[in-house]
């Protein structure tokens, strides 16, 4: 099978995802098997389950419970059409961020645009409404892939804020 009729929608790459994991895409593998593993920070597989697709175009969802044992804020998820053969089938791989390892009570989150003079800690105080995070820690742990050092936030940037939504 071709990647092009094999395709994963969600996750998409960094998203905060909860618990369960939210899978969808479109297509399927041998007898329409859809291989599905969880991988922590460090690359090991935390979960390996799958889930079936009706046809090899057909789209698919799943819905994927985090094991305990995960306790990384980061990992991947990569799913992939079976082949039926004993080849290893190509994987997709999609970086994700753990919400419910982030801050308890994770459900959902909202945007926040970075405005002049405004700070994480600053962020997080404005915020309190919604924000179901203590201090700007878990703001900087959900948005790594865009922010590297937590001194350092820019106008313009759009921060993803943990929520119980």
């Amino acid at each position: 099978m071709s990647r092009q009729t094999f395709r994963v929608d969600q996750p998409q790459p960094n998203d905060l995802v909860g618990d369960p994991v939210l899978l969808a895409g479109s297509g399927g593998g041998f007898e329409a098997t859809i291989d599905i593993r969880i991988l922590d920070a460090s690359g090991a597989v935390a979960l390996q389950t799958f889930t079936m697709s009706r046809n090899l175009t057909a789209p698919w969802q799943a819905h994927v419970d985090l094991p305990e044992s995960l306790t990384t804020t980061r990992g991947v998820v990569e799913i992939a059409s079976s082949t039926g053969a004993d080849d290893a089938p190509a994987r997709v791989s999609v970086p994700v961020f753990f919400g419910t390892r982030i801050v308890d009570g994770f459900g959902s989150w909202f945007l926040h645009v970075v405005q002049p003079g405004e700070t994480l800690s600053g962020i997080a105080t404005a915020v309190t409404d919604l924000y179901i995070g203590t201090g700007w820690q878990p703001i900087f742990e959900a948005n790594q892939d865009i922010i590297a050092d937590p001194n350092l936030i820019y106008p313009g940037q759009v921060l993803r804020i943990p929520a119980d939504l």
